[in-house]
């Protein structure tokens, strides 16, 4: 077998590794991260507790 061939079996891989495989991860990767960010639940606001007075009839 000629050098050439594993050349370009080794330059065909770094193309899709650079163009297919590494931008897809990029994206995958950073959708669960902003999933997870807008899914957590969000701390709730504090509110001043109002004492609970009897209904005067």
């Amino acid at each position: 077998m000629n050098t050439d061939f594993y050349t370009n079996i080794g330059l065909a891989v770094v193309w899709c590794m650079e163009s297919i495989f590494i931008p897809v991860g990029v994206a995958v990767s950073a959708r669960i991260i902003i999933a997870e960010k807008l899914l957590r639940s969000q701390p709730k606001r504090q509110r001043k507790k109002r004492s609970k007075k009897p209904l005067k009839l």
